[in-house]
């Protein structure tokens, strides 16, 4: 990879949340993007688009993601129909206003474990957490991300 060039890219991201029922939901979504790398941090720009409830519209979300691998620390940002930025780092807890177009709540990750791992065209992504709303934990997650260019 040729530092600070933006490349394309494939981003594939798998979401794995088991609430306090027991109860299971994957979400799965393959995404174009860019990414570019910077002072060994790695930097990758998608955009999805999502439904808003009842509208039957697209909102388009751009994310930001930046992958620090020497401090195993991963921070997302979310712009556009949603606005959202949280950090996970292993053993820390983050917690950040979600704001939509019918307000705003705190959600916040209490991160168990963050797995990078890059290989010559790939950089895949574990994260395990638990997602925290208004100061009560809800669902047990896993988020898997692979960037491939």
């Amino acid at each position: 990879m040729i530092n600070g060039k933006r490349r394309e890219c494939t981003v594939r991201v798998r979401t794995e949340q088991v609430n306090a029922a027991g109860e299971k939901q994957i979400m799965e979504t393959t995404n174009k993007g860019q990414l570019s790398e910077r002072e060994e941090v790695l930097y990758v720009l998608y955009e999805e688009n999502l439904e808003e409830t009842g509208s039957g519209d697209l909102a388009d979300v751009r994310n930001l993601l930046k992958i620090e691998e020497a401090h195993a620390r991963v921070t997302l940002k979310k712009s556009g129909g949603v606005s959202w930025k949280i950090r996970f780092e292993a053993g820390k807890q983050d917690r950040s206003e979600y704001e939509t177009p019918y307000g705003g709540f705190e959600i916040g990750v209490e991160t168990k474990d963050v797995t990078i791992k890059k290989e010559h065209e790939k950089t895949s992504l574990q994260l395990v957490y638990t997602l925290v709303i208004q100061k009560e934990k809800q669902a047990a997650c896993r988020l898997e991300i692979e960037i491939v260019q």
